[in-house]
């Protein structure tokens, strides 16, 4: 009975070790994770979260403060709620996994137009992210090495933020040029003030 116990644990250890566990529990790593794809100057980014199922939901927004008007003297905001659902693919190697945009929608019932204190709203598709996409999911500790030039760029690794290896999570989108900064969320960090 104690080997067949111990067999088991150990099929428990080697699948988790090697990533390949259920997809539910895949996910469950990224709790507390907030994503924010900005560049870490100017008045615009994608933030989002995702829930251990695969779903996500965020809001997008760029701010325009000169694009005004008669009725909106204090500037134009671009901007958008959205929701959706990701699955892992595969495991690429040790630190990164393939992942797929499943779905993605923006939440019913966004104006596409209102002014509100003297300011524009204009709903707007979110940026960065789109449904069936595939990206590149990287864990703290990956070596940056074989990282492109936009990917340290979305990352914040360029200048004096340049380190070797991840800090955070990295979710890279090639097709979109895109990348997410996954930051814990009780730390108070951001992609704009790490």
């Amino acid at each position: 009975m104690r080997k067949t116990i111990a067999m088991i644990i150990i099929a428990m250890l080697t699948l988790a070790l090697t990533g390949t566990v259920a997809e539910g529990s895949f996910f469950d790593r990224l709790e507390g994770v907030e994503w924010s794809f900005s560049s870490g100057a100017g008045g615009w980014s994608t933030d989002m979260r995702i829930l251990p199922d695969g779903s996500f939901s965020g809001e997008y927004h760029d701010s325009e403060m000169g694009e005004i008007g008669d009725e909106y003297p204090n500037g134009t905001v671009y901007a958008c709620s959205f929701i959706g659902h990701m699955s892992m693919i595969e495991q690429v190697n040790e630190n990164t996994w393939k992942i797929s945009v499943d779905a993605l929608k923006a939440d019913e019932g966004q104006e596409k137009e209102t002014i509100d204190d003297g300011i524009r709203f204009v709903y707007d598709d979110p940026y960065g992210i789109s449904a069936g996409d595939e990206m590149l999911l990287y864990q703290p500790g990956t070596p940056v090495s074989g990282f492109t030039e936009d990917m340290k760029l979305w990352a914040h690794l360029l200048g004096e933020d340049a380190t070797p290896e991840l800090k955070y999570w990295f979710l890279f989108s090639e097709k979109n040029e895109s990348g997410f900064v996954g930051f814990p969320a009780d730390t108070g960090k951001s992609p704009v003030n790490p």
